[in-house]
């Protein structure tokens, strides 16, 4: 006698269970996946920036004083270099560095005309000088990319004191316009004082809105910082005529790639260019802040929500006040 024995097989209803299961175990794991990834990316931001700390050191060892923010003179027209490109042979870049002819603009001669001896070399693409939190860059046909950007100080000036700026006080950062400034006129305290800090690509299209990387324009002339925010948290960001055309982070040897210490971390930005003044805070796709490297070369992540007063003494070089812990 053939005996039958029956086979066990999931039900219709035990399946469903299973798969719900699976379906909340992917749900728990993905996040985690995702915050080990951005923490991965994170440590290579932080990376970058240490590399342009000691960078700036060793441009400081040979030269007895910090690269300029910005250089531009009338006799070189569009002759606006920025401190990453003083620094390219401080961070294994020298291949690059002696390619560019520095005797000319980025991109005309001395004559205004235009000049492609440095489309080449500004226009590399330097993993060193890319978050890889921010995504690639959009910014089409204006050069190499970077990430990080030199702090020029609390002021709302974008260039000297010159023209409708007269009277303004000097840029009161690490770098900026035309400067020299050395270790010893750090009197805040090279601990306390920040010298990079991140930005995010622009978007490269001023068809769209991005707040947290457009520059958006006001013709407004703000003559303290307070105003500048005022004015800039009122410029109506939906209005596509407000966006100005700056491709903020492209190329990196152009030193209009800088920050200002008005507004907090990833807050807007905004030109006030009839007046040659700005509100440019830093910005990241981190999380609740940005990295900051201070003059000394170490390296913070500074919150967002860091006190307006307390990130403007950071700005300064030597503005006298008690900084502490942030």
């Amino acid at each position: 006698m053939i005996k039958l024995t029956r086979r066990n097989a999931f039900t219709l209803i035990e399946l469903l269970v299973v798969i719900a299961i699976i379906a909340v175990l992917i749900a728990l794991l993905l996040p985690a996946v995702q915050q080990a990834r951005e923490a991965a990316r994170r440590t290579q931001c932080k990376n970058n920036l240490k590399q342009l700390g000691l960078a700036l050191h060793n441009y400081h060892a040979t030269f007895d004083c910090f690269p300029f923010g910005q250089e531009s003179g009338t006799s070189k027209p569009d002759n606006e270099w920025s401190a990453i490109s003083q620094l390219l042979p401080y961070f294994d870049q020298a291949n690059v560095y002696n390619l560019i002819n520095f005797s000319t603009g980025i991109s005309k001669d001395s004559s205004g005309n235009p000049d492609p001896t440095n489309a080449i070399p500004i226009s590399k693409e330097l993993s060193g000088l890319r978050c890889p939190s921010d995504p690639q860059n959009n910014i089409t046909g204006q050069g190499g990319s970077t990430n990080y950007m030199a702090n020029k100080g609390n002021g709302i000036i974008w260039l000297g004191p010159t023209g409708p700026n007269t009277g303004f006080p000097e840029q009161n950062g690490v770098m900026y316009y035309q400067s020299k400034v050395r270790i010893g006129d750090i009197t805040d305290g090279t601990s306390n004082t920040a010298a990079f800090s991140e930005r995010v690509l622009a978007d490269g299209n001023n068809g769209v809105v991005t707040p947290l990387s457009d520059v958006f324009f006001s013709p407004l002339q703000p003559t303290t910082q307070d105003e500048a925010v005022t004015m800039c948290n009122a410029v109506d960001i939906t209005n596509l005529a407000n966006q100005f055309p700056l491709f903020m982070g492209a190329p990196w040897a152009h030193g209009q790639h800088t920050y200002l210490h008005v507004n907090v971390p990833n807050s807007r930005s905004c030109g006030f260019f009839t007046a040659l003044r700005a509100n440019m805070p830093p910005s990241s796709r981190h999380v609740g802040g940005v990295h900051t490297q201070m003059a000394d070369g170490s390296v913070r992540f500074v919150s967002e929500n860091i006190d307006r007063n307390l990130w403007r003494a950071v700005g300064s070089r030597n503005g006298g006040e008690v900084v502490g812990e942030f």
